[in-house]
């Protein structure tokens, strides 16, 4: 089962190259020690992955498993905090195209995931 939370994240180290419309919304600021994988979909299907030194790199999502275990693995063998897993995705994508990652993020034994969320639009002023 996969928790899912939703996170507007500002943290410049968070950011990536990818070019995704994030929706904007008010939500919860994420904070925590370690910094998450961020799995970002574009528009039209690429999937990206960003995590300690290594910065959107294009993945197929067999090899997206295989990363993802692999540092699901590592964490486990060195006593850390299971991999948390950020989706960074364009707000036109299909609720299917979301959710097919999702499960994908569950075949490499991710359980926490969250949302990338930009910030809220101002309220326009009548």
């Amino acid at each position: 089962l996969v928790l899912l939370v939703i996170f507007m994240v500002t943290a410049p180290m968070l950011i990536t190259g990818v070019d995704v419309d994030l929706p904007k919304e008010q939500t919860n600021t994420m904070s925590q020690s370690q910094l998450p994988v961020i799995v970002s979909l574009t528009g039209n299907g690429e999937i990206f992955i960003s995590y300690e030194s290594n910065v959107d790199l294009p993945v197929s999502e067999p090899e997206l498993i295989d990363t993802l275990s692999t540092l699901q693995s590592q964490s486990s063998d060195a006593g850390a905090q299971p991999v948390q897993v950020m989706i960074n995705a364009d707000q036109n994508n299909q609720y299917g195209a979301i959710m097919t990652l999702m499960a994908t993020l569950q075949q490499a034994g991710i359980q926490k995931v969250g949302l990338l969320t930009g910030a809220p639009l101002p309220t326009p002023a009548l």
